[in-house]
């Protein structure tokens, strides 16, 4: 399944696990109401507490319903009239299916009022969560939800459907960027308002220029003439892509053994997909969700660190607590890396007058002594405390706290095709690269290839050992 299959797939099921959740958090207060009632009535009645076997029959019922009534529903473009209706007839059709069933079968002879009362919570809880995703899936319409950026090459019926229905689905966050047509007429056009660019001669210079993430081939591949070098550039810097189905394309399909296509359908445009990068986007999505909430945490818990030592870079030295620098991120996007800083101010501009010092190769910089750290910055290093400050960029999004090392632009401008792979996953504050003894690592080439070990091998596994690793070298003092 390619990664924009699966972040549909991924949307919906999270949403079944808020529906889930709600049922769950309505139990208690459903419990409480019927105890209440019972008291103040003063009825001489004895209800038996509400047992799990219970709880999970009546659950049960709600999501089979909900996933029978709502498969496919999609908030943004329902009216909050019609998921009011749709809401409460689920929720008519599951109390009157979970009455039945249990009469018919005399499962639970004291769990009426539980039943109602319950049913009562869950439907008010449900149609508050359903009003709310509606809300924000609204207010995400442009962006989406964690965008992705598409390149379109061909101005065909075929490409047509497509932007038709990405418009439909922003919040997916599909967003079309471009489109290149090798037809001179064309330039300069537009199809559903997405300009035609240029040729196909600009294909590389488009796909780094606008951070592209996927590409859809929508037209003849025999008339593309460099047809098999974009493919090659493409599974090379790590990006995706798809090819709408004609004749043409099996001739191709058979030259590339390293990646076996997919054959999917998008809203009824069949298309092969390549999938460049083997991390699965399921995985990726929950890598992402476990690493913001343990940077929050993390975050808290360093907090009283994070105070004392920025108090120390503050009376100590002149200039700011916080770096800020620009990095680049997933597929070329800028973002602004934050650390303690630890150098003294204008630090950049005295990097070409050290040039000379410089103990990498390639287009990295690294001093092992730099003559520019302050007292308190050579400590805050050998034990990556100013690495701290980079939790705010994984819970922002733009970093992992496991990936490659973020590049400068300036490192990046010098990048070949095999390099530019290293951006084809979020950049982490840690990695196999900075574990692997950065500081004996003088060839830039090693760390390109520790990097894209990474990228090609990624799974929790190994984001664990990296973890463990990287406890042992702040502990040891050896700086990462």
């Amino acid at each position: 399944m390619n990664i924009i299959k699966q972040k549909i797939h991924t949307f919906r099921i999270i949403d079944r696990m808020i529906d889930l959740l709600v049922l769950f958090i309505s139990i208690k207060p459903s419990m409480l109401l019927v105890n209440l009632f019972l008291k103040i009535s003063s009825t001489s009645i004895a209800i038996p507490s509400l047992d799990i076997g219970l709880i999970l029959f009546i659950i049960l019922i709600w999501m089979v319903l909900i996933q029978i009534f709502e498969n496919g529903i999609r908030f943004r473009s329902t009216s909050y009239m019609q998921i009011f209706q749709n809401t409460t007839f689920t929720a008519l059709a599951t109390v009157t299916t979970t009455f039945s069933i249990n009469s018919l079968f005399g499962l639970y002879s004291y769990s009426f009022p539980y039943i109602l009362c319950y049913s009562i919570f869950t439907y008010i809880l449900l149609t508050l969560k359903r009003f709310t995703m509606k809300y924000i899936l609204s207010t995400l319409r442009e962006e989406g939800l964690d965008p992705r950026n598409i390149l379109i090459v061909g101005m065909s019926r075929r490409a047509k459907g497509l932007i038709s229905q990405f418009e439909i689905h922003k919040e997916y966050g599909l967003k079309v960027c471009s489109i290149l047509d090798p037809d001179i007429s064309k330039h300069g056009t537009s199809l559903n308002g997405i300009k035609i660019i240029g040729g196909l001669a600009r294909f590389k210079k488009t796909v780094k220029d606008l951070k592209i993430d996927e590409v859809f081939f929508a037209l003849d591949l025999d008339i593309n003439r460099n047809i098999e070098q974009q493919f090659l550039f493409l599974d090379l810097i790590g990006v995706n892509y798809h090819i709408t189905m004609n004749e043409s394309v099996y001739r191709y399909v058979s030259k590339f053994k390293n990646i076996k296509p997919v054959s999917v359908n998008y809203y009824g445009i069949s298309v092969l997909s390549f999938k460049s990068v083997p991390a699965d986007y399921f995985k990726l999505f929950f890598k992402n969700i476990i690493e913001r909430i343990f940077a929050i945490v993390l975050l808290i818990i360093s907090f009283p660190v994070l105070f004392a030592v920025g108090l120390i870079i503050k009376i100590s030295s002149k200039g700011p607590i916080i770096f800020k620098q620009k990095r680049v991120g997933l597929h070329g996007r800028l973002f602004h890396q934050y650390k303690l800083r630890s150098m003294i101010v204008d630090a950049d501009k005295m990097k070409e007058a050290l040039s000379h010092l410089n103990e990498q190769s390639g287009p990295a910089f690294k001093i092992k002594n730099d003559p520019r750290l302050t007292s308190i910055g050579k400590f805050i290093r050998k034990y990556s405390i100013d690495e701290l400050p980079q939790l705010v960029n994984i819970i922002s999004g733009d970093m992992s706290l496991i990936g490659p090392r973020p590049p400068v632009p300036s490192e990046v401008e010098n990048y070949g095709d095999y390099e530019t792979r290293r951006l084809s996953m979020k950049p982490g504050i840690t990695g196999l690269w900075q574990v692997s003894g950065r500081n004996h690592i003088k060839e830039f080439s090693e760390w390109v290839r520790l990097d894209l070990e990474y990228i090609d091998n990624w799974s929790f596994l190994l984001d664990l050992k990296i973890a463990f690793r990287t406890i042992r070298t702040v502990f040891s003092g050896s700086g990462m």
